[in-house]
């Protein structure tokens, strides 16, 4: 037994402890079916049970790491076999339900079920590349690829008592001057207070290192206490998760383009662990709500997903508070996000029924939906009119800074009242269909009177900018009301949800438009180039769609194919092969640029675009009629500028395969495409005529 998610060490301040449990326990029935048919069941119990607890795990832990001693291997050798002298064992203690370390917490009323899906496993095991000794005795192995997992470490010839110590790492140190004297070393910085390294003390002989109760996020791993390392082809990667294979696939001409969708799927596998983390790598691993809510649709689309997010919509139940709001964390609670992190609960269960035609779960998350609206609509100035749940943003925004960010939760505040005016409907609850739909419209009023400028069409501030996190910029002056806002997130995550009334909605597809094709300068005062990608967390999964859905299918691809920083293709650039919390959480310029310890380079927020390729440049669109695709629209839309010659891929829908492809040859276009059986489609083609 170990620690888990359940009684370990867990959150980014390092500091919670056995955060739902403080003793490691089991319960299983052990049934023995004998030659002739007959069997035996054998309940945990003391006085069936045995226990021994100094076997060679001395500790194992996900954030801290696993200690072994294979020395003491012999103690439980042959313990599953007849005969067996299990007299230095102790009898199984029972778990009292009542008083643990915690005073007044009480497992009494706690219900065991069932797992939710299948549990994670080896999904795939990868060679190590190469190994480098960066110092006398210190080697670093490069596995090629960014994951989540343990190594494999065949010793061919061990000698009795010496450690091995194992260290990862996501990236190395640069060969630059801030790094002078590290060059080659693993970074560590990023990996804060989490230990998150092995032990291993030898027995002597051939032996196999492969931790078990612990998990990784590396590229790089460092061994040291051996006088020579073991080859290469002595190491593996064994790789973890929750995603057992891929429902989709997506691959266009541009071989970059085709390596930030595979990065988008590595960091798919790496978070989708148990639960959807926001890194798998630091002192965190946690199930930040942010994240999810945007990725939500994109990883429907790239795996079946709807039993590892019904289970995390369980744990976001679970720990709603009385008030209705959601946490910005799940399963542990805490954050500090807000509007745009608690909408999760709202999103993510739309979108699992969307995708996979199932209300379900909008039957069992629609109470805690509705209290949450309950709770936003409580934020709410009852003067201005404005609401305020925050603090962030569009968080990692270049541009952040010029945001309102009371016009970005105004937004996802309407979108959240339109979903449950949705789900109401498709429930057969009239009623509350009638009054969320109602409110939706008086908040999309509100917006439009308040963030758009009624002359222009521009976005402009309300005069509350809502709390900021972190120092202001360098020449920051506060906003005043009427003040422009004009950023693209300004206006991609309103259209992408449908917010903009319609007499406003060409005028801002225009400026959306403009404000990726000109020049933008970043909140540190540099000039970025033209279709440079300038928003963060949030408003990225909404920019794509926003510029698909108003025509600019051209700027739209521009973005997807921009290499110069801040773009999706600058990472891949410079060599990520999973998707980085900052777009420039590593350059061959900066190195780290400073953010060495709150820096990730396995996060999938900037990822969300996935879903773009599906819906637009593939054109597999859901019928939000038609939830789970027993109806669906094929509308491709090929490169305008010509740029990416082809693309092609396939969704694997809950009624069998859905395949879309094009390819273009001057002033020609072919299309191909395949519907599953007992489906039908809607196929909408860039022609002049149907003939």
């Amino acid at each position: 037994l170990s620690e888990g998610w359940w009684g370990g060490n867990i959150t980014y301040s390092g500091e919670n402890w056995n955060f739902f449990g403080d003793r490691p326990s089991l319960r299983a029935l052990l049934e023995v079916t004998y030659e002739d048919g007959t069997t035996t069941r054998i309940a945990t119990a003391p006085d069936s049970w045995k226990l021994f607890a100094e076997g060679p795990l001395s500790y194992g832990s996900f954030f801290q790491g696993e200690v072994y001693d294979a020395r003491l291997e012999g103690r439980v050798a042959g313990w599953a076999e007849p005969g067996f002298d299990d007299r230095a064992w102790e009898a199984a203690r029972e778990v009292p339900l009542e008083g643990t370390a915690f005073p007044g917490l009480d497992y009494s009323q706690q219900r065991l079920i069932g797992q939710i899906g299948l549990p994670p496993t080896v999904v795939k095991t990868l060679p190590a590349r190469s190994v480098e000794e960066v110092r006398p005795g210190v080697y670093v192995y490069d596995m090629g690829q960014n994951m989540v997992g343990v190594p494999r470490i065949r010793i061919a010839d061990g000698r009795a008592g010496d450690t091995v110590v194992l260290r990862y790492a996501e990236v190395r140190y640069p060969d630059l001057p801030e790094y002078r004297g590290n060059e080659g070393m693993v970074m560590l910085e990023n990996i804060r207070a989490a230990l998150a390294h092995d032990l291993y003390i030898l027995k002597g002989g051939p032996q196999v290192i492969e931790p078990r109760f612990t998990f990784h996020g590396y590229r790089y791993m460092e061994l040291t206490g051996l006088g020579q390392a073991p080859p290469p082809e002595s190491v593996e990667g064994l790789v973890i998760s929750s995603i057992r294979h891929l429902d989709s696939h997506y691959e266009t001409s541009d071989p970059l383009v085709n390596r930030f969708w595979e990065n988008i799927t590595w960091s798919l596998r790496a978070n989708f662990l148990s639960i959807p983390t926001d890194t798998p790598a630091r002192n965190e691993r946690m199930g930040w709500s942010g994240d999810i809510n945007v990725f939500s649709q994109a990883a429907t689309y790239l795996a079946g997903v709807a039993p590892f997010l019904t289970r995390h919509l369980l744990a976001m139940r679970d720990i709603q508070r009385e008030d209705g709001r959601f946490t910005d964390v799940a399963p542990v609670g805490g954050g500090f996000g807000g509007t745009l992190w608690g909408s999760a609960g709202i999103i993510v269960p739309w979108e699992v029924c969307q995708q996979y035609g199932d209300t379900r779960v909008l039957e069992e998350h629609y109470d805690a939906m509705a209290r949450y609206l309950a709770f936003l609509d409580a934020r709410i100035d009852p003067q201005t009119g404005r609401i305020d749940e925050g603090p962030l943003g569009d968080w990692l925004s270049p541009e952040n800074s010029k945001n309102d960010n009371t016009l970005l939760w105004t937004a996802y505040h309407a979108y959240d009242h339109w979903i449950l005016s949705e789900a109401a409907r498709l429930l057969g609850k009239t009623g509350d269909a009638a009054k969320y739909r109602e409110r939706y419209h008086e908040r999309m009023a509100y917006f439009n009177r308040t963030y758009v400028d009624p002359e222009t069409g521009k976005t402009v501030h309300s005069g509350h900018q809502g709390r900021m996190f972190g120092p202001p910029p360098p020449g920051y002056e506060p906003p005043k009301a009427g003040d422009p806002v004009d950023t693209q997130a300004s206006y991609a995550i309103p259209l992408n949800f449908g917010i903009f009334s319609p007499e406003y909605e060409a005028a801002v597809a225009r400026h959306l438009a403009q404000a990726v094709e000109r020049e933008n300068r970043d909140d540190s005062g540099v000039l970025r180039p033209a279709y440079s990608l300038m928003t963060g967390f949030i408003g990225t999964a909404s920019i794509n769609p926003a510029l698909s859905k108003t025509g600019n299918h051209a700027d739209a691809y521009r973005l997807l194919r921009q290499r110069d920083y801040p773009s999706w293709l600058y990472p891949v650039v410079n060599g990520a092969t999973t998707i980085w919390e900052r777009l420039n959480s590593y350059t061959i310029e900066d190195g780290f640029g400073g953010n060495n310890s709150m820096n990730s380079f396995n996060h999938y927020s900037f990822g969300a675009v996935g879903a773009w390729m599906y819906n637009y440049s593939l054109g597999i669109r859901r019928d939000p009629a038609s939830p789970g695709f027993r109806h669906f629209f094929l509308e491709p839309v090929p490169d305008p500028d010509g740029a990416l010659t082809y693309a092609r891929g396939h969704y694997d829908s809950p009624y069998g395969r859905i395949a879309s492809s094009w390819e273009t040859a001057g002033p020609v276009a072919v299309y191909r495409f395949m519907v599953p059986p007992n489906t039908t489609a809607t196929l909408r083609l860039p022609a002049e005529s149907a003939k």
